[in-house]
């Protein structure tokens, strides 16, 4: 079940709301030949959310709560990429079928903090909707970063707000969403119970593997994404985003860098973005893309 708002629908033919269940209705050029995975290149990204969820599981079983301290801030960097994994997923899922994704969700979200279809609710069907609108616009961005009067939040004010409102966004979208809503509310019981059965075997090591660590990583989270948008002011897709071309900065966070690219065709696989980034970067102002890592 995805959600991803084509921008511009003449450019690409994925529908937005594209069914797991029906994979052969993408692009034939788009597809790769893999049992499981709609896309090849997501076995690093499936590895590497694999490994780390296994030593999420290591520390939370295995551990002493004086190790499990020591591995509260490891587990929490190595979710911060996993974050980044999350969001493609949340736009594109992962597998060709529909329990995959759901049993994926959940690695994702015990790991980041975020839960199953917060993102596309919060990210695709408000954040990318609305990214140009910023306060004071009546329908502003989910992930504003100005203040009422318009004036630009700093990077710490906005992620305080982020994470104060992002819940409430959340239900305010997915009322205009209910399919959508329906299903985040839904996986909240399988994610809720897999919480409550580890606070029932260890709760201690479930605050310092399990909360803590997804906690981090849901402000780092908010933290990031202030770079993606703030201080650009501009109604034009091509004009909106920040992109870092940096290949180490894109290689960890499977092509988030190519944001412009991203907010054009948000149903396009992580992997074809430095493609169509390369199509349209005429187009992008050349300030805003820069080959920082930071």
């Amino acid at each position: 079940m995805n959600a991803a708002i084509e921008l511009d629908p003449s450019e690409f033919s994925i529908s937005p709301t594209q069914s797991d269940a029906r994979p052969d209705a993408r692009p034939k050029v788009a597809t790769e030949t893999r049992r499981w995975l709609r896309y090849k290149a997501d076995r690093r990204s499936v590895t590497l959310t694999s490994v780390m969820f296994a030593a999420h599981a290591g520390v939370f079983f295995f551990a002493p709560t004086w190790i499990a301290v020591l591995f509260v801030i490891p587990l929490a960097v190595g979710s911060m990429f996993i974050s980044a994994i999350n969001h493609h997923h949340q736009h594109f899922n992962t597998f060709r079928l529909a329990w995959m994704n759901r049993i994926y969700d959940l690695a994702l979200s015990l790991q980041t903090g975020i839960a199953p279809f917060a993102w596309v609710l919060h990210h695709n069907l408000g954040h990318h909707v609305n990214y140009l609108n910023q306060r004071p616009h009546p329908e502003p961005d989910e992930s504003k970063w100005t203040r009422p009067d318009g004036s630009q939040m700093g990077r710490i004010e906005y992620t305080i707000d982020l994470l104060l409102n992002h819940q409430l966004d959340i239900i305010r979208v997915g009322r205009r969403y209910p399919k959508y809503l329906r299903a985040f509310l839904l996986m909240k019981i399988p994610l809720y119970a897999l919480i409550g059965f580890a606070l029932y075997l260890n709760p201690i090591n479930t605050f310092l593997v399990i909360l803590l660590p997804g906690f981090i990583t849901l402000v780092h989270t908010s933290w990031v994404t202030y770079g993606h948008h703030a201080g650009i002011y501009s109604t034009d897709h091509y004009e909106a985003s920040w992109n870092c071309v940096n290949p180490l900065f894109n290689y960890l966070s499977c092509n988030l860098g190519y944001h412009t690219a991203h907010h054009k065709r948000p149903g396009v696989h992580w992997s074809l973005l430095p493609k169509y980034h390369d199509e349209i970067k005429d187009r992008i102002p050349p300030e805003q893309i820069d080959n920082k890592f930071f």
